[in-house]
Formats: structure tokens, C-alpha cells, sequence
């Protein structure tokens, strides 16, 4: 099992899947990948339509998947406000790769839409879609329901303004609706890490009672008022990040006596209703006895974060993995951290140079919560290639695995 990335960032079509292409072929030794991730931004227009069918051509690939970003990531780089071409080519030993187009219909059903998998304790998969057609909260609830074990990764299309305008690679042939869904069985098994970007200021808070997505009482008082009373006890600095950008986090695992960032679901605290003295949160799936974590983001508790979040998919992949995928926010990167590059460095970082990545800035990233998938935002989804062999060693709560940085 092993992997092969190349990043272009040429302006022309031709000259950026030629660059690509002679990278991967003098990586793999010119063997032929089993499949090849592709991630492209709008900048090659029309040209785009024939970039799949090229990079098959080129490669000799037997499978393709991939997508429109606004802009690409490889190793140890992002390229944005920038033409890019990302690829990730991996040669996969007994597994079965299938690659699926689902309709913009697929949101449940017998199969969770066009697949069904044959072994569930052998399977992963990643899922690109297209934010305007395609049900994707809805397909992840459904996928899980039927699937609760099966890793699950991915992001939606970017760069795209209007329906029709992202493309989907599932083959040599593009389609510009639904999504494309790599389903591996077999021999590999894919390890995820997400990192939402924020960290828990607070004491934990029950929601006691709720109406919808409306929190109106926590631990029996109204839920405004115990809100800006935990904001009173606050530290400055923690107050003055929640007023920039306020997030809640929903615990998918309330017996925890104590949360790491990496338990809790976050989700914009989207307004006050004065009438009620009740908090909106953007979560469908609130309920009464919700266990709720006030939460800020910024650079430095981001960066941490997501340190922390790698280092345990790199105990989890006992360092032999192979290769990973990056779906990152476009609110990410310079628009977040200082200096170029942030998610790329710190993956290459940990897993060591050279390390074998592709991936994009999505419009929704897409990751496991407490074994659950979930479209996030602002948040960076990473899915490491491993050999099943390696096999799986999660730290315990008590054991000496990297601190939350919270």
C-alpha cells in the first residue's frame, strides 16, 4: 500500500495535469494507481469539463474521484487565490474500490442511495458533494443509521456560486449535481481527524427545556438569562471572543464527566428571542436534557486544536499511514492564521516530510463527532490511508494521550 501527491499550480489545463501526472508517474514508478483523488478551482472554465478524462488518460488510473474547490491543498501547501490541480494517488492491495454518482435525490433508502456495502467491519468511505443539490445532512443521518461503525470523510464542491456551476469527478466524466461517494472494502482502513477550530469556555449546561432549535431553559431558568450570567464569570479575553463569534457545542456523549473539544458538535448561537428569554442555536437535533458548552474560536485556540486532533489520528495509525486527504474550510488559511499554509504544515509536520496529501477548501467539511458524521464548517477534515493490519489502539480517558488544549 502506498501513495503518491502532486500539486500544480499552472493557469493552463494541459501543462498543470502534465506536471501532475509526471509527478505521480515518477513517485509510484510508473504503476498505474488503483485510484486517484482530484481536486480542481474554477480558474481552468470551460477547460475543466475535460480534466478528469485527461488525468485518467495521463495516469492510467483505474478509478477517479474528486471535485471543484476554490482552491487546492497538497503536501505541506495551500494554494489559494491561486489556479490548482491537487491529485492523491494511492495503489490499494485487496481492496475493493467502487466509485458512485448518487442522485441529488439520494437521501435514504435501501443502500443509502446508489451502493450498498458488502462488509461493514471492512469499509470506509469518502463522500464529495454538491452544496446545491445534494441532501448531505440529511444522507449522513441516514448513512449512519445504517452504517454506525463505517468511517465516513469528505466535503462539498466549491468555488461554485449557483446551481450547476461545481463539477464532480466519478470517472472520466464529469457531472455537475448530486455527489460521488469512494467506497473502500478490504485491506485498508481510513482514520479521521477533525478539528472544529474552537475550545470550551464554561461550565457544562443542560438544556431543560427546548422548542425546535430554541434553548428556553437551562437547568430550569431561562435560558437567556444563565447565558449571559456564564458570560459574567468569564475571563475578558474568553468574553470578548464569544461577543465576536458566539458557538455552542452539543456533547454526541453526555455520560462524559469532562470534554475534550473533540466531544462536543459546534454550532452557531444564531440569536436571542427576548420575548421567551430563549438562546437559537443552528442544531436540528437539539433536545431536552442536551448537555451544551459555551464555545469561541480564534487562531491560536484553532491551531492547538487541530495539533491535538492529529496527534491522536497519529496514535490511531500506529504512523504507518500512507497518505491522507484535506478538506478544509475556506475560512480557514489566511483568512484565519497568520502566514501561508496552515492545515497542510501541521499534517506534514506530524506524519513527516513528504508525507503524501491532497485535498481542497470546501464548502462544508465533512467528519465524525463522536463516531458520528456530521457537515461542519469552519473546520478541517483530514482521512489517513492505513493499512487494516496496523490495527487500532485508541488512548483511554486516563492515559497519556496529547491534551485537549482547552
Amino acid at each position: 500500500m502506498r501513495c503518491a501527491a502532486a500539486l500544480s499550480t499552472e493557469s493552463n489545463l494541459d501543462a498543470a495535469v502534465g506536471e501532475v501526472a509526471d509527478d505521480i508517474d515518477a513517485q509510484l514508478g510508473g504503476e498505474a494507481p488503483d485510484i486517484l483523488f482530484a481536486f480542481a478551482t474554477h480558474h481552468y472554465g470551460a477547460d475543466l469539463a475535460r480534466a478528469a478524462g485527461e488525468l485518467v488518460e495521463a495516469t492510467g488510473t483505474r478509478a477517479l474521484a474528486g471535485c471543484t474547490g476554490a482552491w487546492t491543498a497538497g503536501t505541506g501547501k495551500e494554494a489559494e487565490n491561486s489556479a490548482g490541480i491537487s491529485v492523491l494517488a494511492a495503489t490499494l492491495p485487496n481492496t475493493e474500490i467502487r466509485v458512485a454518482h448518487l442522485a441529488p435525490t439520494s437521501a435514504g433508502g435501501r443502500g443509502v442511495g446508489h451502493f450498498e456495502l458488502r462488509d461493514e467491519s471492512q469499509a470506509s468511505v469518502v463522500l464529495l458533494a454538491d452544496p446545491f443539490s445534494f441532501p448531505s445532512t440529511a444522507w449522513l443521518k441516514e448513512f449512519h443509521r445504517q452504517y454506525p461503525d463505517v468511517p465516513l470523510a469528505g466535503g462539498l464542491a466549491s468555488g461554485g456560486i449557483a446551481p450547476g456551476q461545481n463539477l464532480l469527478f466519478a470517472g472520466a466524466d464529469p457531472v455537475n449535481s448530486g455527489a460521488v461517494a469512494v467506497i473502500l472494502e478490504g485491506e485498508t482502513r481510513m482514520v479521521n481527524a477533525v478539528s472544529q477550530g474552537c475550545r470550551p469556555i464554561g461550565p457544562p449546561l443542560v438544556a431543560t427545556k427546548v422548542d425546535g432549535n430554541v434553548i428556553l431553559e437551562f437547568r430550569g431558568e431561562a435560558a437567556a438569562k444563565v447565558l449571559f450570567e456564564t458570560l459574567e464569570s468569564l475571563p475578558d479575553e474568553d468574553r470578548q471572543l464569544f461577543q465576536r463569534g458566539a458557538f455552542i457545542g452539543r456533547a454526541i456523549d453526555a455520560a462524559k464527566k469532562k470534554f475534550r473539544s473533540s466531544d462536543l458538535l459546534v454550532r452557531s448561537i444564531l440569536g436571542l428571542d427576548p420575548k421567551r428569554h430563549a438562546v437559537a442555536i443552528a442544531d436540528d437535533e437539539l433536545r431536552a436534557g442536551s448537555t451544551l458548552q459555551l464555545m469561541v474560536r480564534d487562531a491560536t485556540s484553532a491551531t492547538a486544536e487541530l495539533q491535538s486532533t492529529l496527534e491522536l489520528a497519529g496514535l490511531e495509525s500506529f504512523g504507518e499511514a500512507v497518505g491522507g486527504l484535506l478538506f478544509t474550510c475556506g475560512g480557514r488559511g489566511r483568512s484565519m492564521f497568520v502566514g501561508p499554509d496552515h492545515d497542510a504544515n501541521r499534517i506534514e509536520a506530524l506524519f513527516g516530510p513528504g508525507f503524501p496529501m491532497a485535498g481542497f477548501s470546501a464548502g462544508g467539511e465533512i467528519g465524525p463527532i463522536g463516531g458520528e458524521p456530521f457537515l461542519h464548517g469552519f473546520t478541517a477534515s483530514s482521512a489517513f490511508f492505513v493499512p487494516r493490519s496496523a490495527g487500532i489502539t485508541m488512548p483511554s480517558e486516563s492515559s497519556d494521550a496529547p491534551s485537549d488544549p482547552s
